[in-house]
């Protein structure tokens, strides 16, 4: 697998920013008597145009992306240089992963199993769709920990192998920040979100950062991606999700 798409497929799909028609206010009690008040995204479709910016060691890609959702089904996504042209396009379910490689004619299929493997951390549907609605990526259970600190309600939650902060403004009710780290080893997720911006009645991050750090044999190697959203859209009505891959790519 083409390292630089995949990772660029996972992190764009990792930072989209929440948007919803109607957002209401949850508070959640915990066994330590704490409540939790941030606002849950509710959706059924979403669109986004978006400028991305990958950095890898020496390595830096820009570019543009087209992403659409529909909830608990599916993520659709097409990335293109400035000039406009599609060079890789992309569609997630719960079971399945297919990215098509336009430049080389191939395209890749894989699981979410795979593609933990493959970054040596531990990612599967249901958190990449609660991370990328900016909603809390578990839901409050009686053992995790909330507190409270200047500005921000903290979220301490534990899940399989990860170990999961999470930060929520205490004005906008809106998570700020995501760390996830994985048990023995170094390999550390964060997520942050910034410049909340209006639409309707809601509001959502247009800016997001996403760094990675993960081990390599050749020792710990840090990735990060930009995300601008210039254009995001939420409806009842259904969107289209075309993708077909052509007879003459190669599988790898």
């Amino acid at each position: 697998m083409n390292r630089i798409l995949i990772f660029i497929f996972l992190s764009m799909g990792l930072l989209l920013s929440a948007c919803s028609k109607k957002l209401s206010p949850t508070a959640t009690s915990t066994n330590k008597n704490k409540v939790l008040d941030v606002d849950e995204v509710d959706f059924e479709y979403f669109e986004s145009r978006t400028k991305i910016k990958y950095e890898e060691e020496r390595q830096k890609i820009s570019g543009n992306a087209n992403i659409r959702i529909k909830k608990d089904s599916l993520i659709w996504l097409s990335i293109s240089p400035s000039l406009g042209i599609e060079v890789t396009r992309s569609i997630i379910t719960p079971d399945t992963i297919i990215v098509i490689n336009r430049m080389d004619k191939e395209y890749y299929t894989f699981n979410f199993k795979q593609l933990s493997d493959y970054f040596s951390f531990q990612i599967d549907f249901n958190l990449l769709q609660s991370i990328l609605m900016d909603n809390l990526p578990i839901k409050i259970r009686p053992q995790d920990e909330i507190s409270t600190i200047p500005g921000y309600t903290k979220v301490n939650q534990k899940s399989g192998l990860l170990l999961i902060d999470s930060y929520i403004n205490s004005d906008l009710r809106k998570i700020e920040t995501v760390i996830i780290k994985e048990l023995f080893s170094q390999n550390q997720l964060s997520l942050k979100y910034s410049d909340f911006t209006q639409l309707e009645n809601t509001i959502f991050p247009k800016l997001c950062m996403v760094n990675l750090t993960y081990d390599t044999p050749n020792g710990p190697l840090v990735t990060s991606i930009d995300i601008e959203h210039s254009r995001v859209e939420v409806d009842d009505k259904a969107l289209k999700f075309p993708f077909s891959v052509p007879d003459k790519y190669v599988h790898k």
